[in-house]
């Protein structure tokens, strides 16, 4: 089971993984009619210390104290993303609380189900790519120093192939240090960007990479479709679902085209229109809207594109954790054959050359 504490630290806003576990405690309970207050306070003791404890314990509280939900929530805004507040008050206003949280917690988990997926599949691949290179480096050079001394010391004649591993081995033994560095700074550079721009500018980075980048991206459009969604359904007006839309998709280019399309609505602009200008949004989705809005079916119409972009996400998942396994038996093929090959065969010669 995921971790919903979130670590030490009270403050600060809820993960995706809490809001899901946070939504989904208060589902459950609105589902089978208990009392919310204690019902809160109960499962946030069983918790460790964290924000979503600290959140559970709170709300709970403010319940028990006769504080309507929506307002409760509305206290705790540092910590409570404003599209969970937006849903819990149009569930609140439907009647129908249990099953739109319902709805929410299965949504908001894809996202996080998907990329864990996705490195789950990528791990061993990965894990063996770096590892072979990690050998291949300690080869080049401390072995191929050692086989080099041996052949010139005999004047055994050096293949092309065996001549570029020691020429490799040379440079990387130049070179190994600033590439050391070189890395430190890259992980340095991605926790920094982690750290002052968070999750949703790094996705949207990711978004943009190949093979990789198209499960970020379907992921994403799942996320925003089921969530513009679930506003539309909770009788939020179309600017601000789309505003908290924005907020929640936590990827930092559809939130950017989420609030040009709430402006442009705004101003008068249908939405598929608005959508069509969006470079951030599959290009298929506005005209699916045109149609949907001429049937009065907007938001079923965004659940099915979220299914669908759900699927193709699953899909493309799959097939980037085929490539990078693909990709990593190569490597550790190549590798070990220009290794093996390139070392054996002058010693093979000065074996024949000796026994002669």
């Amino acid at each position: 089971m995921a971790d919903l504490t979130g670590g030490k630290g009270e403050g600060g806003r809820l993960s995706e993984d809490e809001v899901a576990g946070l939504s989904g405690h208060v589902s459950t309970l609105a589902a089978a009619g208990l009392p919310l207050g204690p019902g809160l306070t109960a499962l946030g003791e069983e918790l460790p210390d964290g924000r979503l404890r600290a959140s559970l314990l709170d709300l709970g509280r403010a319940l028990e104290g006769g504080m309507p939900l929506d307002e409760a929530m509305a206290l705790q805004k540092r910590r409570i993303p404003a599209h969970l507040r937006g849903i819990v008050l149009g569930g609140l206003k439907s009647g129908r609380l249990g099953d739109v949280l319902g709805r929410f917690t299965g949504y908001v988990s894809i996202g996080t189900e998907l990329r864990r997926r996705l490195w789950l599949s990528m791990a061993y691949p990965v894990f063996t790519i770096v590892l072979t290179l990690i050998l291949l480096v300690l080869v080049d050079v401390f072995v191929v120093s050692m086989f080099e001394s041996i052949f010139r010391d005999f004047g055994v004649p050096i293949p092309m192939m065996t001549v570029a591993l020691i020429e490799t081995s040379h440079v990387i033994r130049a070179v190994w240090p600033g590439l050391a560095v070189v890395g430190l700074v890259l992980a340095g550079l991605w926790l920094a960007g982690r750290l002052a721009f968070g999750g949703p500018a790094v996705r949207g980075i990711l978004a943009r990479l190949p093979v990789l980048g198209a499960v970020w991206r379907y992921t994403g459009w799942a996320e925003f479709c089921h969530l513009l969604a679930l506003l539309l359904e909770s009788r939020l007006p179309l600017p601000e679902a789309l505003r908290l839309t924005g907020e929640g998709v936590e990827n930092s280019g559809l939130a950017r085209a989420s609030d040009s399309m709430a402006r442009d609505v705004e101003n008068g602009r249908p939405l598929a229109a608005t959508m069509g200008k969006q470079p951030e949004l599959p290009p298929n989705l506005p005209r699916l809207i045109r149609w949907a809005g001429d049937h009065d079916a907007t938001a079923d119409l965004l659940h099915a594109a979220g299914e669908m972009y759900e699927a193709r996400a699953r899909s493309q998942a799959a097939f980037a954790g085929t490539v990078m396994a693909v990709l990593s038996a190569v490597i550790v093929f190549v590798g070990v054959s220009i290794g093996v090959i390139g070392l054996f065969l002058p010693l093979i010669t000065l074996i024949t050359k000796l026994s002669g």
